[in-house]
């Protein structure tokens, strides 16, 4: 996993886990097969997490909105509870920049990792349309070794992104970067994690 998620270096990490076990490893081959199609359909995670919270939209490479699994280099476009970002209509956006699939004898992997980017809907504008700087980012990973599945999100180098040449987008990334630092964004991730564990628990 150290190649997959990025180095901590600086700023704040989150992490959230959800394990699933199974009476056979066949069981575990469908769930694992289920598991990662849920992960992959970006517009449904919303549902997936159960409470009124960020909701996400994939979209393609000039941020219109797109309905299938989602791909390398597409783009996500958040809306997130409170204050929205002035310069981008009020979206926060990410960039899909990893996805790895891996099979052995040993386990069944597929990882994911996004990164705050600028808004794909205005070329123009280079600045960050996130409340967190792009050296963060956030890796889901599911990964099934014989009867068990694990879930994890991982969130690293969280640093509150405070560089916008607009003031207006500033002040609102410190106060909902303040708020996700403080512990406001752990039950999203965790809430969403757990989600797509209870889609593959056994009744």
């Amino acid at each position: 996993m150290k190649n997959i998620i990025p180095e901590q270096k600086e700023g704040k990490k989150l992490d959230c886990f959800e394990s699933v076990d199974f009476e056979s490893a066949a069981m575990a081959d469908l769930a694992f097969e289920t598991i990662c199609a849920y992960l992959l359909d970006v517009n449904y995670w919303y549902d997936l997490a159960k409470i009124p919270a960020t909701t996400f939209q994939l979209t393609d490479s000039n941020g219109f909105p797109i309905d299938r699994p989602l791909a390398l280099h597409d783009y996500i476009r958040l809306n997130i509870p409170g204050p929205g970002l002035p310069s981008s209509e009020g979206y926060d956006w990410v960039n899909v920049v990893n996805i790895t699939q891996d099979v052995t004898s040993e386990f069944k992997l597929l990882a994911l990792t996004l990164k705050p980017c600028p808004d794909p809907k205005h070329p123009d504008n280079k600045d960050t349309a996130h409340f967190f700087e792009g050296i963060s980012s956030s890796t889901f990973l599911v990964e099934q070794r014989r009867n068990s599945i694990l879930i994890q999100y991982a969130g690293r180098n969280e640093i509150i992104n405070v560089e916008n040449h607009s003031l207006g987008d500033n002040i609102r990334n410190l106060i909902i970067g303040l708020a996700a630092k403080i512990g406001a964004s752990y039950p999203q991730w965790k809430l969403l994690v757990k989600g797509l564990a209870d889609r593959i628990r056994p009744e």
